[in-house]
């Protein structure tokens, strides 16, 4: 098979024809020409029109061969579409102004998901640059193939990029299991970015929104998601209550400690981890400590007793216990408990909303560790935009370009 024969079947060339195949002294310049006579179809609506005149030569890199680069050139026609006017035609290796061709973008774009951008530079012998130019386009073809219309549940949480308190706020498709919009920062300028880019449409069908108890959030997502229902995720609300419990131990301890007593010492997950997930030693260790009067013990038993709201499956029935553990929270004595327990009276519209939807962010925890492996991997990104373009890319489960042939 000529590699003329390998261009065409490659490219998927029905209307244009290989003039020359020539090697120079660094690259494979393959020329194309469209053949005589044929209509070409309109970039935009695919309506085949007679050319109306030719654009100046243009080059596209395409996916090396043997290890030489290849290049290739032609020279686009204009098309007078009756629709849309003068336009240029549909080249089928081309996307956009890109200087990449199809193949190249899907091949590099493919690895780029599973490898570090420098290290599919270096295996496919072409710049970094070259590489973050085929995502950034796969990510755009993507967007515009992928249908968001029916999207009514997403969840909202923030990752850190880096040290020094850099934040990302990512929106995940609870359904589809999907990542699909990722913006610097985690202030409400940041949030109300996503709502612009999603419009109003689509923002109208979201039907409820799982969220931290962050104010920033709360607040943008009322002021553009008014039908919306807001529940605040229950795993956020459990670590707020973890972080109490561990308060109380170390204010405890502390005090122990200037009594040289060190009950409480090396317990912290003791009291942290759920029953079930303990040991045998620890078991039995937890045992002889619940039959103490410590504080420690009465906030463990107040968590223990808080974990039974999530078993109702009636929103009134669950109302009536909060309220009633409420109450026991406030009046423990225990300054941790009752400051949580307030934060829970402040936000219990958003708790009782989990028992009309049912929904959690516990999806958007399991790809925040995909998050953090695609930055680790990469050994992080200088670029906030290069961060955001690596997160969908990866995590947006979008359509990569067709092709004729496939390079993996």
């Amino acid at each position: 098979m000529s590699i003329s024969s390998i261009v065409r079947r490659t490219l998927g060339l029905k209307d244009h024809r290989v003039v020359s195949v020539r090697f120079t002294t660094d690259e494979l310049r393959i020329e194309l020409d469209a053949k005589k006579g044929r209509k070409l179809p309109c970039s935009i609506c695919d309506q085949r029109i007679v050319p109306k005149d030719m654009l100046q030569e243009r080059c596209w890199q395409h996916v090396s061969l043997w290890g030489i680069p290849v290049y290739l050139y032609y020279s686009p026609r204009r098309v007078k579409c009756p629709t849309h006017g003068v336009r240029v035609e549909n080249i089928p290796w081309s996307t956009g102004k890109k200087p990449l061709s199809y193949p190249l973008i899907i091949m590099l774009a493919f690895w780029s998901r599973v490898l570090p951008w420098n290290q599919v530079a270096q295996l496919f012998n072409v710049s970094w640059n070259t590489v973050r130019s085929a995502v950034d386009a796969a990510v755009s073809y993507g967007r515009d193939h992928e249908d968001y219309k029916n999207v009514r549940f997403i969840g909202i949480d923030e990752v850190s990029r880096k040290r020094g308190h850099e934040y990302h706020t990512n929106v995940y498709d609870l359904e589809r299991k999907r990542l699909i919009w990722s913006g610097a920062h985690r202030d409400k300028d940041s949030l109300r970015r996503f709502f612009q880019w999603w419009g109003e449409e689509r923002t109208a069908v979201i039907d409820g929104v799982c969220c931290d108890m962050w104010q920033n959030y709360i607040d943008v997502v009322q002021e553009y998601c008014i039908n919306a229902v807001i529940v605040f995720d229950k795993f956020h609300i459990v670590r707020h209550l973890l972080d109490a419990i561990d308060k109380v131990r170390k204010m405890e301890a502390k005090a122990l400690a200037e009594s040289d007593c060190e009950l409480l010492k090396k317990t912290r997950y003791l009291w942290l981890k759920n029953p079930w997930n303990l040991t045998k030693k620890q078991k039995a260790r937890l045992t002889d400590l619940l039959n103490m009067k410590l504080k420690t013990v009465k906030a463990y038993l107040l968590k223990e007793l808080f974990r039974k709201l999530w078993e109702y499956r009636r929103k009134a029935w669950a109302e009536r216990y909060l309220k009633q553990w409420f109450w026991w929270a406030t009046h423990s004595r225990i300054k941790p408990l009752r400051d949580f327990a307030w934060m829970l009276r402040r936000h219990e519209y958003g708790i009782l909303s989990y028992f009309d939807l049912q929904i959690h962010n516990g999806l958007t925890e399991a790809m925040n560790n995909n998050v953090k492996v695609i930055s680790h991997r990469a050994r992080g990104y200088r670029s906030e935009k290069n961060y955001s373009l690596a997160l969908i890319h990866s995590l947006g489960k979008l359509e990569l370009p067709k092709c004729q042939h496939k390079f993996w």
